[in-house]
């Protein structure tokens, strides 16, 4: 239904890892760098930190054409050898913008196969994520819809309650966009249990569902 969103499909978590990690360090993970990649050392330092492994850093990954765009630049600055992982994820977006409208944004996300820690339904349930990320990356009108929410829409006790899942989770949780972006993906594109509920925001039910049903109004068509 939006051709400007590509999914990356890998075997297996570790695959998965090997090819976003890194940019995830980059873009997402809190107390990391914005400015510059981290080697190979460096970021296994920071996933050892965080108590998770290369495999589960991430169970699915999202970002938006011009950040790939920007990990690739600074990689090729920097001189950060990419892994093969890497290297195969670099060679998707160059054939994915080579053939998508140069004005119009493009999106990459990701799922790997289930496995005793993903099963079937986690994976359907995770992929379905993915792809509420893709379509605010792609469609301004999705983009701006979720930030009046979350700006306007949402108290501040409500957005702090984000704040707390989303920095328990390792995300940068003074990236406003990237707040907002997750707690839309959360609330109207993640609907198992196991993934997200009124427990993780520690909200009662009924405030959970307003805050849902706040997001849902409006929402784009899609």
């Amino acid at each position: 239904e939006n051709p400007r969103i590509y999914v990356l499909l890998f075997p297996d978590l570790e695959t998965q890892g090997a090819a976003l990690n890194r940019i995830a360090a980059l873009v997402e993970k809190a107390g990391l760098p914005r400015d510059r990649l981290l080697d190979d050392e460096a970021l296994a330092v920071a996933i050892g930190r965080s108590g998770d492994t290369a495999a589960t850093w991430y169970f699915g990954h999202d970002y938006a054409g011009r950040d790939v765009a920007r990990f690739l630049d600074l990689a090729l600055r920097d001189g950060i050898r990419l892994n093969a992982a890497e290297t195969w994820f670099a060679e998707r977006y160059r054939a994915a913008r080579a053939e998508a409208d140069p004005d119009q944004e493009i999106a990459f996300i990701t799922v790997a196969n289930a496995d005793a820690r993903a099963d079937a339904g986690l994976r359907a349930a995770i992929l379905r994520h993915e792809i509420g990320h893709g379509h605010f990356f792609t469609r301004p009108e999705i983009a701006a819809h979720v930030l009046a929410v979350w700006r306007d829409g949402f108290s501040a006790e409500d957005r702090a309650a984000f704040l707390a899942f989303l920095g328990r989770e390792g995300y940068d949780t003074a990236n406003e966009t990237l707040m907002a972006n997750e707690a839309m993906a959360y609330l109207i594109f993640t609907p198992d249990p196991r993934l997200f509920s009124a427990q993780f925001l520690d909200l009662p039910e009924a405030r959970f569902q307003d805050l849902r049903a706040r997001m849902r109004r409006g929402f784009p068509p899609f």
